[in-house]
């Protein structure tokens, strides 16, 4: 009873820097918790969607998308709960376990920006090999039952603005049994411009040679310019999320030096 009322009393007497510490590590952990929660639940949703984040383009051995938004959004839960619960109840055991949760996670963010520069170029081949594959099988009820292919090559032309690997070409060379007609090189209506998704023969009335309504750029370039033209706000999210986690953890260790010290003068 006395050793409580003793804390209590400690907490009380506390400067304004130590309750501000207290109070940015309780907000900041809320942060993280609710954007793990969102990470976590986008992660189970693609993982459980067919065409969730393009999966059967991107589905490399290492570079599952859906499978490292779950890892980061447990972890991320894991750490905000720990920062959270040590800051409010001043529990050392949690704050010692989520200082060194935040050191774990910049040595695992500087891994995955080393192992992003170094896997570019093999996600790149992977990606363009698979899709080229994929365009292969499209209306393939034999190899894709489901459709699940044909709407992810769908979803991946309309929203990048983009027809095949590198053009509409690839559709009559990689899949000439469905887009070779009566001597007419077609595409998929996918390819079409927006103006023009309503028109249902809008990729197969003409030879896309001579056809104004569709995309003509390849979606290998259309993506690498969309990554390239975001390169900027990545960095400068980045730059932001490590000058954050630093300040998180002298925050951290401010104020578990001040629950230590004030454990001192009460014993």
């Amino acid at each position: 009873y006395i050793t409580n009322n003793l804390s209590k009393m400690a907490a009380e007497d506390r400067g304004c820097c130590d309750k501000c510490a207290k109070m940015f590590i309780m907000v900041i952990n809320i942060v993280i918790i609710l954007i793990g929660g969102a990470m976590l639940a986008a992660g189970i949703y693609w993982q459980l969607s067919p065409t969730g984040f393009y999966k059967e383009i991107f589905n490399h051995d290492i570079f599952n998308v859906p499978i490292v938004a779950i890892v980061i959004g447990s972890l991320l839960l894991l750490v905000g709960l720990c920062g959270f619960m040590g800051a409010c109840c001043e529990v050392m055991f949690l704050l010692k376990a989520y200082m060194g949760f935040l050191i774990l996670i910049m040595l695992i963010e500087i891994v995955v920006a080393v192992g992003c520069v170094a896997m570019k170029t093999s996600v790149e081949e992977y990606a363009t090999n698979r899709t080229s594959e994929m365009i292969g099988f499209y209306g393939d009820e034999t190899k894709d039952e489901e459709e699940i292919i044909e709407k992810t090559i769908d979803l991946v032309q309309e929203n990048f603005e983009c027809c095949g690997v590198y053009g509409p070409e690839d559709w009559s060379q990689k899949n000439a049994e469905r887009f070779v007609v009566d001597g007419k090189n077609i595409v998929p209506n996918s390819c079409c411009k927006a103006a023009n998704k309503d028109d249902e023969d809008c990729g197969s009335k003409i030879d896309y040679r001579s056809n104004e309504n569709i995309y003509t750029s390849g979606c290998k370039v259309s993506m690498m310019n969309y990554v390239e033209n975001n390169l900027l706000y990545v960095g400068i999210t980045a730059g932001v999320i490590v000058i954050l986690q630093i300040g998180i953890l002298i925050m951290a260790s401010k104020f578990r030096t001040a629950i230590e010290d004030e454990s001192y003068e009460n014993f």
